[in-house]
C-alpha cells in the first residue's frame, strides 16, 4: 500500500517497541488502517501529524535543511557547506520567499537558511508569517544570513525572530557552530547518545 508504512517501520524510525506502536493505535493517538490479515498500516500523513503534535522527531530520516536566497551562488555555497557540516542531510534550494513558504508547508524542514534582502516577498516577511502560524513554523530552527548584519536596527529586530543571525559573507566555521547550537541538532545527539 503506498503512502503507507508497517507497526515495524514505525517503530524503527521513531526508536519505539513494537508495541508501543499498537498501543497508540488502540488508544487512537495514531492513526491506523487494519489489513485483512489483521495486520495494521499507518498513513504516512498520519504519523507526520502524530510527530508534529508531539515534537517528535524522526530518527528514519535525514535531517532536512532549506535554504532560501535570491543568489544562486550562494545557494550552491550554503549548500556545499551544509552538506560538509552534515553529508547526510537533505538539502534543498529556492530562490524567493514565497517559494520558500510553499517548501516549509510542503516538505517541512528541521532548519531554514534564511535570507533577508530578496525581491518579492523578502525574508523580513517569511519571518512576519512563520511566527503569525504555528503550525507553519512548527519546531523548525531559522538561521537568518543577511548582508545587512552590520545595521544595528536589522540585527536586533532579526534576533527577536530568528534562532541565529550570521552576516555575510558567512564562514564555515560560523556556519557549523550555528548549525550545531539548533535544536534539531541537539535532539539528534541526545538521540544517539
Amino acid at each position: 500500500m503506498a503512502g503507507y508504512l508497517t507497526t515495524g517501520d514505525v517503530a524503527r524510525r521513531l526508536g519505539v517497541g513494537l508495541n508501543t506502536v499498537k498501543r497508540w493505535i488502540a488508544n487512537g493517538l495514531l492513526q491506523g488502517v487494519q489489513t485483512p490479515g489483521g495486520h495494521w498500516r499507518i498513513p504516512e500523513a498520519s504519523l507526520e501529524a502524530f510527530m508534529r503534535e508531539r515534537g517528535m522527531l524522526d530518527m528514519g530520516r535525514p535531517l532536512r535543511v532549506l535554504i532560501v536566497d535570491d543568489e544562486p551562488s550562494v545557494c550552491m555555497l550554503l549548500s556545499d557547506m551544509t552538506k560538509q557540516c552534515w553529508p547526510d542531510a537533505e538539502v534543498k534550494s529556492v530562490e524567493d520567499g514565497y517559494t520558500g513558504l510553499v517548501e516549509i508547508g510542503r516538505w517541512r524542514p528541521d532548519i531554514l537558511l534564511l535570507d533577508i534582502f530578496m525581491p518579492g516577498i523578502d525574508g523580513l516577511e517569511v519571518l512576519r508569517r512563520l511566527r503569525a502560524d504555528d503550525e507553519l513554523r512548527g519546531d523548525m530552527d531559522i538561521i537568518v544570513i543577511t548582508a545587512g548584519y552590520d545595521r544595528p536596527e536589522i540585527r536586533r529586530k532579526l534576533r527577536q525572530q530568528a534562532d541565529v543571525v550570521l552576516g555575510k559573507p558567512v564562514q564555515l566555521g560560523e556556519l557549523r557552530i550555528a548549525l550545531e547550537a539548533t535544536r534539531a541538532f541537539r535532539r539528534r545527539i541526545s538521540h544517539t547518545v
